[in-house]
């Protein structure tokens, strides 16, 4: 096998197991394989009103655990004695900009709530941002701020942002 062909193969194996490390991770947090439990309706009343509350913290949550795993895996290419330098270039580059990504949602995220006294989950990728904010409603000047605030922190031009009440 040629030494492009060893390259290709390693990144792919590499994706496949970033894949199946999110869906195991969701399958455990999520109470496991088809575990179906009929709740009382005041546990359904109180299970809306908990998910209400923590689904940002939860999201938060899972996407730190996930990116530390995928962060593990780059790691773990780059460290490889396997690796070309190629791969390796790749990878460190592929790291950069995940460490990037993480530090504009972070610092989006508080400034969101600093300015805006309101919890929202952004996510950061090349060419687009979402927004998800902790309101039924959003006024045209809110939306305003919070596009404002989002093309200040992560320099994406407004067509590429999505801002989104939770529903």
């Amino acid at each position: 096998m040629s030494g492009k062909g060893k390259r290709t193969l390693l990144l792919c194996s590499l994706l496949l197991a970033v894949v199946g490390a999110g869906y195991a991770n969701y399958v455990i947090t999520s109470g496991g394989f088809g575990a179906e439990i009929t709740p009382t309706a005041q546990q359904q009343t109180e299970q809306k009103e908990d998910a209400g509350q923590d689904v940002f913290a939860a999201f938060k949550e899972e996407r730190e655990t996930t990116r530390t795993q995928e962060m593990s895996y780059i790691d773990s290419v780059i460290s490889s004695a396997e690796t070309d330098e190629k791969t390796r270039n790749e990878a460190q580059s592929q790291k950069l900009s995940l460490a990037a990504n993480m530090e504009s949602e972070l610092l989006t995220e508080g400034v969101i709530k600093t300015k805006l006294g309101v919890n929202a989950v952004v996510t950061v990728k090349e060419g687009a941002v979402n927004v998800v904010v902790d309101k039924t409603e959003l006024s045209d000047s809110e939306v305003a701020q919070i596009a404002d605030i989002v093309m200040s922190q992560t320099d994406e031009s407004a067509s590429n942002i999505k801002i989104m009440p939770k529903v």
